[in-house]
């Protein structure tokens, strides 16, 4: 399973002082949550601000924890599809309001007591 987010910062270069030489994404995803994942060597170099991503969210080996690493950059009428369509669908699923049964249990009344 993949998830699309938009980048917001990418924590590399040398305003970031790093014991390794690996890159972070802050990102917006879809549904309003705001992470901070790894992001794959090779993208690195070619990721900015404002670039729509799909985040690896499959559960890691021997680990029931998701990925969550940066595996590619949309781009173009894809990256602009595809944040459109997730963003939609969160909206929709937003304003619908929470399901209720659409059936009524009746709830055995108490007897009266006779008063007399």
């Amino acid at each position: 399973m993949y998830h699309p987010g938009k980048v917001l910062e990418v924590f590399k270069g040398k305003d970031v002082h790093a014991s390794d030489a690996s890159a972070q994404a802050m990102l917006e995803m879809w549904d309003e949550n705001l992470i901070t994942v790894l992001v794959e060597k090779k993208l690195a170099p070619k990721m900015k601000k404002e670039d729509i991503v799909l985040v690896d969210y499959r559960p890691m080996k021997d680990k029931p924890a998701p990925n969550l690493t940066v595996t590619k950059i949309l781009k173009g009428d894809s990256a602009k599809s595809t944040w459109k369509t997730y963003k939609d669908f969160h909206k929709k699923r937003k304003g619908v309001p929470a399901q209720t049964p659409s059936f009524r249990v009746e709830q055995p009344q108490p007897t009266q007591a006779y008063v007399g």
